[in-house]
């Protein structure tokens, strides 16, 4: 449930949803609609809450694997790349019902009224390495030439972590 799986959120990965190519992207009207309807996600005075496990991907890396809260990362969770080039991961943990599982969009990996991000998806790792990295964000829905950014952040990455992807790494 949430972005990039469908549901009123919809998604990019086909490119019929996405934004025409932008410097940043800002929440689309639709999916903010849905958000300020859920006080559990959108605050009118703060915006969306601040996701407590978002973090930069660089500060994540722990031995050539990245970890989040002393766990090796395994399967996909959400990225954003900010206005910084920084890739900021985190968990769908929403921190106003953590027991009742409920959804963490896109936003919240930055938090306030207007977050805006140069391309968001999602990340897999195998075993704590990157194994694939797509732009599904059905929040964002950046579009697919957004994802030269986020090589290019990655390959400053890898300039100095190597070993953190995956063999069969591969861009979706």
């Amino acid at each position: 449930m949430g972005s990039g799986s469908g549901g009123p959120y919809g998604s990019s990965s086909s490119g019929s949803g996405s934004q025409p190519f932008a410097p940043t992207y800002h929440v689309v009207d639709t999916a903010l609609e849905n958000d300020k309807a859920d006080p559990d996600i959108y605050d009118p005075q703060k915006g969306y809450f601040h996701n407590p496990t978002a973090t930069a991907l660089s500060n994540a890396i722990d031995v050539n694997r990245v970890v989040i809260d002393g766990k090796r990362q395994d399967g996909s969770i959400t990225y954003v790349l900010d206005e910084n080039d920084t890739i900021i991961i985190g968990n769908r943990v929403n921190p106003n019902h953590p027991e009742k599982h409920k959804r963490a969009p896109h936003p919240t990996l930055i938090g306030g009224k207007d977050p805006q991000v140069q391309c968001a998806g999602m990340i897999t790792f195998h075993k704590g390495k990157i194994f694939s990295i797509n732009n599904d964000s059905g929040h964002f829905r950046p579009n697919q030439k957004s994802m030269e950014k986020v090589y290019k952040a990655l390959k400053k990455l890898y300039d100095t972590n190597p070993e953190v992807s995956d063999k069969g790494f591969k861009w979706r």
